[in-house]
């Protein structure tokens, strides 16, 4: 396991408010083992060409602020971060918030989802809502385009897992057999095989194209948070499968797919294979990942 690294956070909507006068942000610095160092910035004035003029309160550092990125440094754990204002902001694509957002591979498109209960693909350069995707019934808690930009794939409290036509907004297909709500999703190689994980503590290999279930990948008494899939070649020994897989599976060889459970708990799985080949692990508040 590998150690959780310092961390510099600052608060989200900083630019807005040091841009106002006497206008003041939290900072805080997270060091693994140690208590956080918390802080502030206070604007003092706004120059002619915009720029704030930014004081930090102590253990905390600012330097060569300018209109979109503040420089922010903790020199007591010898740690900095610049952080840079968003350049765009899209505020007209859903009513409430958003719970889930992608970027398609080119960047030409987003898709999200939100607790409005819409779910839609959008263009990223003027924001004009491409296609609404409706089909599922209740709340859309993941969305992940295909690696060719042209299809989306997404799960939700409904249980379902789609997919769907970037194009016209359409249902290409939906795969059925969790037994609660889907909490994350991933695609495997080009698309044709996609996995997705759920309360009912199972993670699910599926034909996308037949909307067919290929295997349980895993299937656990903790519900699976998340889920990652790897391309690890050689360098873990992943196994061989016990019986001949599917014609339908492709693209699974060398990948490993890692779970993160509600118990706390990490663990690797031989996509191929199916067995486990990084035993299950507590995840401990000082690590952060295998």
């Amino acid at each position: 396991m590998a150690a959780a690294a310092t961390m510099l956070s600052i608060q989200g909507d900083w630019d807005q408010v040091l841009r106002e006068a006497e206008g003041e942000v939290w900072v805080s610095c997270k060091i693994p083992g140690k208590p956080t160092i918390r802080g502030s910035l206070t604007s003092k004035g706004i120059s002619s060409d915009e720029v704030p003029e930014v004081t930090a309160s102590e253990e905390f550092v600012v330097q060569e602020v300018t209109k979109n990125r503040i420089p922010v440094s903790c020199p007591g754990e010898n740690i900095s971060c610049t952080f840079l204002s968003p350049y765009a902001s899209f505020s007209h694509i859903h009513e409430k918030n958003v719970s889930y957002l992608d970027i398609s591979s080119g960047g030409d498109l987003g898709v999200s989802s939100s607790t409005d209960q819409t779910f839609k693909v959008w263009e990223t350069h003027n924001t004009e809502v491409k296609s609404v995707l409706e089909g599922h019934t209740r709340d859309v808690f993941s969305c992940k385009f295909f690696p060719s930009g042209q299809e989306v794939l997404s799960g939700g409290l409904d249980s379902l897992v789609k997919v769907w036509s970037v194009n016209d907004g359409s249902c290409l297909a939906t795969m059925k057999g969790h037994r609660g709500s889907i909490l994350d999703i991933a695609v495997v190689a080009n698309g044709q095989n996609v996995i997705s994980s759920g309360q009912d503590g199972t993670a699910r290999l599926w034909d996308s194209a037949q909307g067919a279930c290929i295997a349980v990948v895993d299937d656990s008494y903790s519900p699976i948070n998340a889920i990652a899939v790897a391309e690890v070649g050689n360098a873990v020994n992943l196994g061989s499968p016990k019986e001949t897989p599917s014609n339908r599976e492709v693209g699974t060889e060398g990948k490993l797919v890692v779970l993160a459970r509600e118990d706390k708990s990490l663990e690797g799985v031989s996509l191929h294979s199916r067995q486990s080949v990084v035993p299950q692990t507590p995840l401990l508040p000082w690590t952060a990942s295998l």
